[in-house]
């Protein structure tokens, strides 16, 4: 048994999101190469699920694979189950996917300078999610405008003129949270968030996400590969590294008392005040860890 295997099997019939034993293989010149290798976990409403990797191990596609955002098959095949409220995901077409798509699960996106596009304002990008999603709305400047307010932009009336290019890197990771908000959905997947911005900026976008969870009520799943913005957030943690879940556990336990010697290299590295460190922590091969952990 995996570390951490007891706890991604306690789905509970009560989660919003229920994953079980999801694989995800992408073909490239022949060969079948396995980016996610039977990772389960579940969250529940207004819950926040970290889950925590170095770049490659999976976060991402996982993150995608939730409303069929990667590449049809033969490209990309996707097995397992993703229940959401009960309704496995990876059966529905893809006009059933677009009703849950961004309306139910909304994403926030790596890198908004380039997830937003440069040709088009703020309001009109928003504008088209509301209209798709929420065809009742008659005064959709007005929502646009109350969900900049929301994620704290200044003057969101003048703002919604702006294009991309006229905003920080901080204020356009508002904008794409603003995005993301406008359909009121139930789960937030939240990708990186935080990448690219200085620390200042960092901690602002962390707390505007703890902010709109206590008000909303959303479920988050926060991706993201720095251990240090996960505690004070993430209820609970899911560990990933090769395609596979190694350990999770709530955020103050693992934080505390890691066992799988990745999840201990991870929390190395992160900064602490005070502490002078001779050299980096280095993570040891795959192969020797299973075998001091006892997986050989």
């Amino acid at each position: 048994m995996q570390p951490g295997e007891k706890e991604q099997n306690n789905l509970s019939g009560s989660s919003l999101l229920q994953v079980r034993s999801l694989c995800i293989d992408f073909e490239s010149h022949g060969e079948v190469h396995r980016a996610v290798d039977g990772v389960s976990f579940s969250i529940a409403p207004g819950e926040v699920l970290a889950v925590v990797g170095e770049s490659g191990s999976g976060k991402s596609v996982t993150g995608l694979s939730l409303t069929g955002l990667l590449p049809p098959p033969p490209g990309c095949r996707v097995g397992g189950e993703v229940l959401y409220q009960g309704r496995n995901l990876l059966e529905c077409s893809a006009r059933e996917l677009r009703q849950y798509r961004g309306k139910q699960i909304a994403y926030v996106f790596q890198e908004p300078g380039t997830a937003l596009n440069p040709v088009f304002t703020i309001g009109h990008q928003i504008a088209e999610a509301i209209r798709l999603h929420r065809p009742e709305v008659k005064d959709i400047k007005a929502e646009i405008v109350k969900a900049l307010d929301m994620v704290k932009i200044h003057e969101p009336e003048r703002r919604f003129e702006d294009y991309p290019h006229q905003l920080s890197g901080g204020m356009q990771q508002r904008v794409m949270i603003a995005m993301a908000l406008a359909c009121n959905p139930r789960l937030l997947v939240a990708d990186e968030p935080t990448t690219a911005l200085d620390v200042t900026i960092q901690a602002q976008i962390i707390n505007l996400l703890r902010e709109l969870r206590e008000r909303l009520g959303m479920s988050i799943m926060l991706i993201t590969h720095n251990f240090g913005i996960v505690s004070g957030f993430a209820d609970r943690v899911a560990v990933m590294r090769h395609g596979r879940i190694v350990e999770q556990k709530e955020t103050s336990v693992i934080l505390k008392s890691p066992e799988h010697p990745y999840t201990k290299a991870l929390i190395g590295c992160i900064p602490v005040l005070g502490r002078k460190l001779r050299r980096l922590p280095t993570i040891e091969s795959e192969t020797r860890q299973e075998q001091e952990h006892g997986h050989a």
